[in-house]
């Protein structure tokens, strides 16, 4: 008898501290497999990984427009293993969703994925935790709302965008935010910004805050500035960050917004002697920068000869560390390189590497820091459009349904 109550304390002990570990960072998981056996066998029993806080699982690709816009996946263990963890083909969605037309996948965010599609002829949004298979439909923010990118490079003209960030962060809410930003390509101008809340599940519309010239508003805040899409945005204390370039002040700045899209901090990039960013994300806690130096050929071809990675160490001092340096012939064994031929796609979460597509041969790599190596992750193959990271997270939502 007294061996079975043991046995039972011990098992709710157990239970109770996967509880607590299930809410602490993964870098302080991590450490806390140091401190008895106890707790390391804990965190490393594969029948308590689902409850635990994940890290960068891997890479969901395929090509726009295509038969397969998503459904394929290479894993960041660079086994050459394209096994997800979960069905990359989210067969799932349109079994919930009968009447879905086309999906392409936009965004990831701490394990929800988010979807632009077409159903009964009307566009939308799904928002969707593939690990349990739940999702949330999002509409149009208007009937006048653009098409992102994937979906108006199949129409005529294509000079208005709308960019929809997802924003989540189970730690702190099992809510999530959608902030959208309405580009116009032709005047080079951003028009206004709506912004979801998965709470009131209703879309609140910026434009007001968006007069143009008007004094005090948020067009005078950013200016005319273009935005640095391709580049990169991420989450950093529960703000949403990405790069625009002001064309009247010729400077990069990275603008953090809420997720009511509104803009809480404009942070300055002061040059570093570095030419160009070509991506933001963030690292260890910290918004990372990376950067590169360039030339131009005989032919007016930009080339890159050098590389750094900058880290945001103080907000309020916009203090920028340099983190790392590599020369392109460190980096490609070539005194430089097209900066065209290769494209940054992550930083990792809690490494000190990052990740990039290599255009010329069509693979994923990984650089790391630390040992200044190039790791080949997997091949991609032709046609690839779409690459978007995915963190895994098992935490059933009260948000989102399993069915619709």
């Amino acid at each position: 008898m007294d061996c079975a109550k043991g046995r039972a304390v011990a098992d709710l002990y157990d239970e109770v501290m996967v509880e607590i570990l299930s809410r602490v960072p993964v870098k302080d998981l991590r450490r806390c497999t140091c401190v008895c056996k106890s707790w390391r066998n804990l965190i490393t029993d594969p029948l308590n990984r689902k409850k635990l806080p994940q890290t960068l699982e891997g890479f969901f690709h395929g090509v726009v427009g295509g038969p397969h816009s998503y459904g394929q996946f290479t894993s960041l263990s660079g086994s050459g293993e394209r096994v997800a963890p979960v069905d990359p083909s989210f067969s799932f969605i349109t079994a919930m969703l009968p009447g879905v037309e086309r999906m392409v996948l936009l965004d990831s965010c701490n394990g929800l994925l988010l979807f632009g599609c077409t159903r009964e002829d009307k566009f939308g949004y799904i928002v969707t935790n593939p690990a349990t298979e739940e999702l949330m439909t999002v509409p149009a923010s208007s009937g006048s709302c653009p098409l992102p990118p994937p979906f108006e490079r199949d129409m005529v003209g294509g000079e208005r965008y709308a960019h929809t960030f997802l924003m989540f962060n189970p730690a702190v809410s099992s809510h999530f935010h959608l902030v959208q930003i309405w580009e116009n390509k032709a005047a080079k101008e951003v028009e206004t910004v709506h912004s979801y809340s998965s709470e009131t599940k209703a879309w609140s519309d910026r434009s007001s805050k968006w007069g143009r010239g008007e004094e005090g508003g948020e067009w005078e805040l950013w200016g005319e500035s273009v935005i640095g899409f391709m580049c990169g945005w991420t989450l950093v204390d529960g703000l949403l960050h990405f790069l625009a370039f002001d064309l009247q002040k010729e400077e990069t700045v990275i603008i953090a917004v809420d997720g009511d899209g509104e803009t809480r901090r404009i942070i300055g990039w002061h040059g570093k002697d570095v030419r160009a960013i070509v991506f933001i994300g963030e690292s260890q806690d910290h918004l990372h920068c990376i950067g590169v130096n360039v030339q131009l050929d005989q032919g007016s071809e930009v080339r890159f000869t050098r590389m750094s990675i900058w880290v945001l160490e103080d907000y309020d001092t916009q203090a920028w560390i340099l983190k790392h340096n590599v020369s392109s012939l460190q980096f490609f064994e070539l005194l430089s390189h097209p900066i065209k031929d290769f494209h940054i796609v992550a930083i990792h979460p809690y490494h000190n590497s990052f990740i990039l597509i290599q255009h010329w041969n069509q693979k994923l790599v990984s650089y790391n820091m630390d040992t200044q190596e190039l790791h080949g992750l997997g091949t991609l193959g032709k046609g690839y459009a779409v690459i978007t990271p995915y963190i895994p997270c098992f935490l059933e939502s009260s948000v989102l349904a399993t069915k619709h």
